[in-house]
């Protein structure tokens, strides 16, 4: 299967805490209520450690793009699964005339990265209800369009561990570590010949994330949380084609 990154091109993690609102669902329209969800803004906090609370049946969260952006996924992160599914909505309006775009999970959110893709649509406000219940570990969204790769990268993706163990020797020789953290992996993918519209959209992602926005790479199988560990590497190899050459690096919370 293709590999495709999905990053929040839509500049959620640029907004304020103020754009996570939350509130309630009925009969196609939002209202807010403040106590009905806590800890909502974990949503957008760039952490998959910290999880939602209180997102009990109809509760919704609501988030202001600030102006019509195009979607065409949404990414959830569960610390643990769920038996209840969430619902996504969007609208031009923030109360009103909410529309069903997907659902994720109808018959359980999964453990680590779900996963909704849809027909892209511009709008500036998007919902996450939960729809049949109490929804527990939700820790993490991603909003934007995805990016597919339109080849697949050279033969040989080289992946290495960072061991994050500093080892010591003490007067008499004998040697002591510090495990600092779990080890994280890295990935270099090349690509010898890309055509220099993929150029652009990877520039485009590099510019919207750099190396502070975390974003999901999906290499055919499995999502992994990485982010940019180095610029991109551009060459032009021949009139309007370039290889290119990225890295990255897990993000273990």
């Amino acid at each position: 299967m293709a590999k495709i990154f999905y990053y929040d091109s839509v500049g959620l993690l640029d907004r304020p805490s103020s754009a996570v609102t939350a509130g309630a669902y009925s009969s196609g329209s939002f209202s807010v209520a403040a106590s009905n969800v806590t800890n909502e803004h974990y949503i957008k906090d760039q952490s998959i450690a910290q999880a939602v609370t209180s997102f009990d049946d109809e509760d919704t969260i609501r988030i202001d793009l600030g102006s019509a952006k195009a979607i065409d996924f949404t990414l959830i992160y569960m610390k643990a699964s769920d038996s209840q599914p969430l619902k996504i909505y969007q609208s031009t309006a923030a109360t009103s005339s909410l529309v069903e775009i997907g659902s994720i999970g109808d018959s359980e959110l999964s453990t680590g990265w779900n996963l909704e893709a849809f027909s892209s649509a511009t709008k500036r406000y998007w919902f996450i209800r939960s729809s049949d219940g109490q929804v527990a570990n939700m820790s993490e969204v991603i909003f934007g369009t995805k990016l597919t790769f339109e080849n697949e990268p050279d033969i040989g993706i080289a992946q290495q561990e960072i061991f994050a163990t500093d080892i010591n020797k003490s007067y008499g020789g004998v040697e002591y570590a510090n495990k600092r953290h779990n080890p994280q992996s890295t990935w270099t993918l090349n690509f010898a010949n890309i055509s220099s519209t993929f150029k652009g959209n990877l520039a485009s992602m590099e510019l919207d994330t750099t190396n502070y926005k975390k974003f999901v790479y999906y290499d055919g199988s499995a999502y992994h949380y990485v982010r940019l560990d180095a610029p991109i590497k551009f060459t032009e190899v021949a009139y309007q084609r370039f290889s290119a050459s990225l890295k990255l690096r897990e993000q273990l919370s």
